[in-house]
C-alpha cells in the first residue's frame, strides 16, 4: 500500500489573536520552530490511507484534525506521522485534543500565551527547550491512561500550570529559568507523580496524599510544606505547587 502524504502549509493570516487546535487519534506527532516564512509548514503521512488529515482556517484560527474512514477496521490502520514547524513571530494559544500516539513536542521558544492538552491513552512528551518569547498566561496538561512529560516548564513563563492524570505517569520538570511566581497543581488517580525541580530555583510543594507514599530527593527540607534551599532562605522567584494523589506515589527531586 503507497503512503499518502499530505504537505501543511499556513500562511500568517491577517486576523488576530491566532489560535491552533490540532485534534488528532492514533498519530505520531512532531512539533518543533521555525522562522521560516510561514505560520504553519510541515507534512502528513498515511501509511494506511484511511485516516485523512484535514487543515481548516478561520481569521486568526486553524484547526488541524484527522477524519477517520468507518469502513476501515482498526487492524488495518497503521499510525500516520505529523510532523509541523510553527512559526515564531506571532503569538497564539495551542490546543491538542490528542487520543493514543507516540507525541513528541518541541516547543522551545515559540510565542505560547496558553497551552492546553488533553490526551488519552499514549505517550506524550513535552519539552520547552527554550525560554517563551511571551508571558503564558496558563499551561493545562489533562491525561488518562497515558504516560505524561513536560520538561523545562519554568521556561514557558507561565502564571499558572495545572496538570491531571488517571491512570498513567506523570513526570513534570520545573527545569530552565523561573522568570516570575509560577503557581502549579498537580493531580492524580493511581498513578505515579514524578516532580523535579533545580536545586537554585526557589520552589515550595504542599502535598496531599491518601493511601499513598512519598519520596523527597535531594536538597529539600520540610517546614509542614517541602521547600528548597532557596525558598527556605527567602529566594525569588518563586515556584508554588500543589501536588494530590491517591493510591499511588509522589517523588519530589531537586536536581
Amino acid at each position: 500500500m503507497q503512503t499518502m502524504t499530505t504537505r501543511v502549509s499556513v500562511p500568517y493570516p491577517d486576523a488576530a489573536p491566532l489560535s491552533l487546535l490540532l485534534r488528532l487519534g492514533p498519530c505520531r506527532v512532531r512539533i518543533t520552530g521555525s522562522d521560516g516564512p510561514e505560520w504553519i509548514s510541515g507534512s502528513y503521512e498515511d501509511p494506511s490511507e484511511v485516516v485523512p488529515i484535514e487543515i481548516r482556517t478561520d481569521r486568526g484560527a486553524a484547526v488541524i484534525a484527522q477524519r477517520f474512514s468507518l469502513s476501515a477496521g482498526i487492524g488495518a490502520v497503521s499510525a500516520p506521522v505529523l510532523e509541523l514547524a510553527i512559526g515564531r513571530s506571532h503569538p497564539f494559544v495551542l490546543t491538542l485534543e490528542v487520543g493514543a500516539g507516540d507525541h513528541l513536542l518541541d516547543l522551545g521558544g515559540l510565542p505560547l500565551s496558553a497551552v492546553k492538552v488533553s490526551a488519552g491513552a499514549g505517550r506524550y512528551a513535552m519539552d520547552f527547550t527554550a525560554p517563551n518569547t511571551v508571558d503564558m498566561t496558563a499551561l493545562e496538561i489533562a491525561s488518562g491512561a497515558g504516560e505524561v512529560t513536560a520538561r523545562n516548564v519554568a521556561n514557558t513563563g507561565a502564571a499558572e500550570v495545572r496538570v491531571s492524570g488517571g491512570l498513567g505517569r506523570s513526570v513534570i520538570d520545573f527545569g530552565g529559568t523561573l522568570r516570575r511566581d509560577m503557581r502549579a497543581r498537580v493531580d492524580a488517580g493511581l498513578a505515579g507523580i514524578e516532580v523535579s525541580v533545580p536545586a537554585a530555583t526557589p520552589a515550595r510543594f504542599r502535598l496531599k496524599t491518601f493511601a499513598g507514599g512519598t519520596d523527597l530527593i535531594g536538597s529539600l527540607q520540610r517546614d509542614g510544606d517541602v521547600v528548597s534551599t532557596p525558598a527556605a532562605s527567602g529566594g525569588s522567584p518563586l515556584l508554588s505547587a500543589e501536588v494530590s494523589i491517591a493510591f499511588g506515589s509522589i517523588t519530589i527531586r531537586a536536581t
